[in-house]
Protein backbone atom coordinates (compact mmCIF):
# COMPACT_ATOMS: atom_id res chain seq x y z
CA UNK A 1 0.00 0.00 0.00
CA UNK A 2 1.18 3.32 -1.01
CA UNK A 3 1.36 5.97 1.57
CA UNK A 4 -1.66 8.06 0.03
CA UNK A 5 -3.84 5.26 -0.04
CA UNK A 6 -4.17 5.24 3.80
CA UNK A 7 -6.37 8.44 3.85
CA UNK A 8 -8.76 6.36 1.80
CA UNK A 9 -8.03 2.88 4.39
CA UNK A 10 -8.80 5.23 7.50
CA UNK A 11 -11.99 6.35 5.64
CA UNK A 12 -13.43 3.16 4.68
CA UNK A 13 -12.38 1.55 8.07
CA UNK A 14 -13.52 4.42 10.24
CA UNK A 15 -10.61 5.75 11.43
CA UNK A 16 -9.29 10.10 12.17
CA UNK A 17 -5.60 10.03 11.79
CA UNK A 18 -5.59 10.41 16.01
CA UNK A 19 -7.31 6.73 16.09
CA UNK A 20 -4.91 5.47 13.76
CA UNK A 21 -1.87 6.87 15.44
CA UNK A 22 -3.48 5.42 19.27
CA UNK A 23 -4.13 2.18 17.53
CA UNK A 24 -0.84 1.62 16.14
CA UNK A 25 0.75 2.99 19.16
CA UNK A 26 2.90 5.64 17.68
CA UNK A 27 4.00 9.16 19.86
CA UNK A 28 3.05 11.66 16.97
CA UNK A 29 -0.10 11.91 14.58
CA UNK A 30 3.02 13.57 12.33
CA UNK A 31 4.00 10.29 11.63
CA UNK A 32 0.21 9.60 10.15
CA UNK A 33 0.29 12.38 8.47
CA UNK A 34 3.73 12.14 6.63
CA UNK A 35 2.71 8.49 5.44
CA UNK A 36 -0.28 10.49 3.51
CA UNK A 37 2.22 12.59 1.84
CA UNK A 38 4.16 10.16 0.88
CA UNK A 39 4.09 8.11 -2.75
CA UNK A 40 6.33 5.29 -0.87
CA UNK A 41 5.23 1.85 -0.23
CA UNK A 42 4.59 2.04 3.87
CA UNK A 43 6.78 -0.17 5.67
CA UNK A 44 5.49 -3.72 5.98
CA UNK A 45 5.14 -3.79 9.49
CA UNK A 46 2.28 -0.54 9.61
CA UNK A 47 0.91 -2.95 6.23
CA UNK A 48 0.74 -5.99 8.57
CA UNK A 49 -0.85 -3.38 11.43
CA UNK A 50 -3.52 -2.52 9.23
CA UNK A 51 -4.39 -5.77 8.03
CA UNK A 52 -4.92 -6.69 11.11
CA UNK A 53 -6.50 -3.59 12.79
CA UNK A 54 -8.83 -3.90 9.41
CA UNK A 55 -9.42 -7.82 9.80
CA UNK A 56 -9.29 -8.37 13.65
CA UNK A 57 -12.28 -5.60 14.54
CA UNK A 58 -12.79 -7.01 18.23
CA UNK A 59 -9.20 -6.19 19.26
CA UNK A 60 -9.80 -2.33 18.08
CA UNK A 61 -9.53 -0.21 21.28
CA UNK A 62 -10.45 3.07 19.46
CA UNK A 63 -13.19 4.13 16.69
CA UNK A 64 -12.50 7.54 16.13
CA UNK A 65 -13.43 8.39 19.75
CA UNK A 66 -11.23 11.86 21.33
CA UNK A 67 -9.87 10.69 24.40
CA UNK A 68 -9.08 12.88 27.08
CA UNK A 69 -5.93 12.68 28.86
CA UNK A 70 -6.46 10.89 31.66
CA UNK A 71 -8.42 8.14 29.07
CA UNK A 72 -6.08 8.00 26.55
CA UNK A 73 -3.36 6.92 29.94
CA UNK A 74 -5.54 4.50 30.40
CA UNK A 75 -6.47 3.34 27.17
CA UNK A 76 -2.06 3.02 26.66
CA UNK A 77 -1.95 1.10 29.53
CA UNK A 78 -3.80 -1.77 28.07
CA UNK A 79 -2.51 -4.48 26.24
CA UNK A 80 -3.84 -4.59 22.87
CA UNK A 81 -4.16 -8.20 22.12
Amino acid sequence: MLGTDLPDWRRRNRFTQDALRMALGLGSRQTIITWEKSTEKLPRMVELALLALEHLPDQRKVDGYAYTPADYAEQRARPTF
